[in-house]
């Protein structure tokens, strides 16, 4: 068992060899980047901490929400952005404290820089990219289309972004097929886990 198995949670797909969570209550853990982290409802994560491989507890998602968005833009739409536009969205893209990497050692950082750059991601990592940039926009995509109610600012970035063409550029969370074995989550209700709960219905 791992440690988020002591939390309901959900499973929302997978990013590579990394499973994608999404905390259904308060997890009160250590410390910023202990080995078994705190996060809360507003958070995703990937990796289940102790037992599993190290958690990477991804807060404020409209960070990388901005972040996709950000990115697609050209020069000349960009430029179409009114200043306070222009700042909000970097003050999003580019905030501070969003990705906590939970006790990773060297070996795990390296091995997710590879993974990262594999042809088998619809966009793998750019040759000149960051991976923290890649990680965002990768999930920032995920939330923007499929988990829009865990972005503070989802309302305000659709209206900002209505005028511009925007693409589902990422396409890296795979998310497991209807009839499939369930492989993450847990719900407890009226003191009963139920286990394989995912976000997307409970598979069978």
């Amino acid at each position: 068992m791992s440690y988020i198995d002591s939390y309901d949670h959900e499973y929302i797909g997978s990013l590579g060899y990394l499973p994608v969570y999404h905390p259904l209550e308060e997890i009160q853990g250590d410390a910023w980047g202990g080995y078994d982290f705190s996060a809360s409802p507003g958070d995703l994560l990937l990796g289940g901490g102790s037992g599993e491989h190290p958690g990477l507890v991804v807060h404020k998602l409209e960070s990388p929400v901005a972040k996709f968005l950000y990115d697609q833009l050209t020069e000349e739409e960009e430029a179409s952005l009114a200043e306070a536009e222009r700042s909000y969205l970097l003050e999003l893209s580019y905030a501070d404290d969003v990705l906590e990497f939970c006790d990773w050692s060297v070996r795990q950082y390296a091995n997710f820089a590879a993974m990262a750059a594999s042809e088998t991601f619809g966009a793998p990592l750019g040759e000149d990219e960051a991976v923290e940039d890649w990680l965002r926009k990768s999930l920032g995509e995920l939330v923007y289309y499929s988990l829009p109610e865990l972005n503070p600012e989802h309302e305000k970035l659709t209206v900002m972004f209505s005028r511009f063409t925007i693409d589902a550029t990422m396409r890296n969370v795979l998310c497991v097929p209807p009839g499939y074995p369930a492989c993450g989550g847990r719900k407890t209700t009226d003191g009963e886990s139920t286990w394989g709960y995912h976000r997307w219905g409970v598979a069978p």
